[in-house]
């Protein structure tokens, strides 16, 4: 949720491991990791008094595209569980991939869930 709107929503695995959207991404990079510096999303959020056309999380979006500051994201469907208000999902986008240390979030979460599995038998994620 950013600006009082849900932005993405569908399965755990699917928000935390496979993202949409851009402020996810940021979310994900939030997640604290030990003995490394804590991340936060550039930036402030907007005012709730001052609303404006477009997509909300646009000034703060390093993935903003031109319509973001026009047009609200309406939800695209990702699967039957997952969507995500994001114009980078619309047909005539770009191509993006996820930045790599999103990716790179998703192998250390990976590597941690391994070694406590070995240290401590089966761990619910």
């Amino acid at each position: 949720m950013y600006a009082g709107k849900i932005v993405e929503y569908g399965t755990t695995l699917e928000v935390f491991y496979q993202a949409k959207h851009p402020y996810t991404w940021g979310l994900i990079q939030s997640i604290p990791i030990q003995g490394q510096p804590l991340y936060s999303i550039p930036g402030t959020p907007p005012s709730i008094y001052q609303v404006k056309a477009g997509d909300a999380f646009f000034e703060r979006n390093d993935y903003a595209l031109v319509i973001d500051e026009l047009e609200e994201p309406p939800f695209f469907k990702v699967s039957d569980t997952h969507f995500a208000a994001t114009w980078l999902l619309a047909e005539d986008a770009p191509e993006v991939i996820v930045p790599s240390n999103i990716q790179a979030r998703y192998d250390q979460y990976e590597a941690w869930q391994l070694a406590r599995r070995d240290q401590y038998g089966t761990v619910k994620s």
